[in-house]
């Protein structure tokens, strides 16, 4: 994606979808977590390249690893965050990690469409996902999975109750 916020759309789709799999908090951030450091080479912070091992597989699941560390601690305090949204559900340790893998999954697939300067299979070097897709194209899917997110958060909503106790790990 041209900027890490177009990983939203899909990362809620997905979330959403996948509800009763994936820790919803963990694979949204998991998502866009993969862009951190070619955020800080966008704004100057770090030298190029944008793209280096963190948008491998291999380097995300590194990154992965250590976030759902971080996550498996800070997981507990955001569930009083997503009961406002009913957003919170039983998660484990393996759920958490799970999301975490998934979530760089997704970000480097969708990214190794129309990025060149990536080499998500490192230490292989074929790209046989380069140039499936263009970057106008991967945005456009990109934003049609944030609206096609509405309609399933809607779904979401109506299909439980407020905070609903089967639903809490508490």
């Amino acid at each position: 994606m041209p900027f890490t916020h177009f990983h939203f759309g899909p990362a809620i789709l997905i979330g959403l979808l996948a509800y009763r799999y994936l820790d919803f908090p963990t694979f949204v951030a998991a998502n866009v977590l993969t862009d951190w450091r070619a955020a800080l080479v966008f704004l100057g912070f770090w030298p190029p390249p944008r793209h280096s091992w963190v948008h491998t597989y291999l380097g995300s699941f590194v990154c992965a690893l250590v976030f759902a560390a971080a996550m498996i601690y800070f997981r507990p305090y955001l569930s009083d965050v997503l009961g406002r949204f009913n957003l919170d559900s039983k998660y484990s340790n393996r759920k958490i990690l799970f999301s975490a893998l998934a979530g760089v999954t997704v970000h480097v697939t969708l990214d190794a469409f129309h990025h060149p300067s990536m080499n998500p299979f490192y230490p292989i070097m074929e790209k046989p996902l380069y140039g499936l897709m263009n970057t106008i194209q991967v945005t456009a899917f990109a934003y049609l999975m944030a609206w096609l997110a509405i309609p399933v958060y809607y779904w979401h909503l109506k299909g439980r109750p407020l905070n609903h106790k089967k639903y809490l790990r508490r």
